[in-house]
């Protein structure tokens, strides 16, 4: 069926509402599809008619819906970078702030070497336009960060923290860390698993400890 020609359904708002189902469908297609061609191809090598090919759909959907090549990628990175990077849907808090935090960096280890591919070609385009970099800041800030300090609260809550630790920071840090380990660590530098896991291990206690209150 051609996109725009969903069936009316007399009862659920008719012609329209078809309609609009079936654009979201299609967007829908077209931003899986872009995900697994970009990661596969990169960036420059990557078309529009194979991620169209891909979706099933016809390639001038994309210009429609996203203003081309580059205006489907940061739709993706809207949609999935977020949705992966976020930081939330992780094991509840462990019992004591050291084992949470080196739990915390090893699932960070773990995500980002299934997505490494992904990755990469976002952290590329991301040093040449704007609009990409922008959205990884604000996946930061908005999503991972606030999460990281919901985790951390619950030790201050229990009086694992020291009351004046300024989480925002804390958690800016630990998120950053979190992907110099899981990226650059194990991928762009190819460290071994070992020592990465040494270094998580040396983070996680030495950031407990210094969030200890002081008697």
């Amino acid at each position: 069926m051609d996109e725009g020609s969903a069936p009316v359904d007399g009862c659920c708002g008719g012609e329209g509402a078809g309609r609009k189902r079936d654009r979201e469908a299609t967007k829908g297609a077209l931003l899986d599809a872009a995900k697994m061609v970009f990661a596969e191809r990169g960036f420059d090598a990557a078309t529009t008619r194979e991620i169209a090919g891909r979706a099933g759909v016809n390639e001038q959907l994309i210009q429609r819906y996203f203003s081309g090549k580059s205006g489907l990628l940061l739709a993706v990175v809207e949609h999935y970078w977020r949705q992966e990077t976020g930081g939330c849907a992780l094991p509840p808090p462990a019992d004591d702030l050291e084992t949470d935090l080196a739990h915390f960096l090893t699932a960070q280890l773990a995500h980002s070497w299934q997505c490494r591919d992904f990755t990469r070609v976002v952290l590329a385009r991301a040093l040449v336009d704007p609009a990409i970099a922008d959205e990884m800041s604000r996946t930061l800030s908005e999503s991972r960060i606030p999460c990281l300090m919901k985790r951390l609260e619950v030790f201050r809550d229990r009086g694992d923290i020291a009351a004046d630790a300024d989480l925002a920071n804390v958690a800016a840090g630990i998120a950053t860390l979190s992907f110099g380990l899981g990226f650059l660590d194990q991928v762009v530098f190819g460290r071994d698993n070992g020592r990465v896991a040494a270094v998580v291990a040396t983070l996680a206690h030495t950031i407990a400890h210094g969030l200890t209150p002081r008697g």
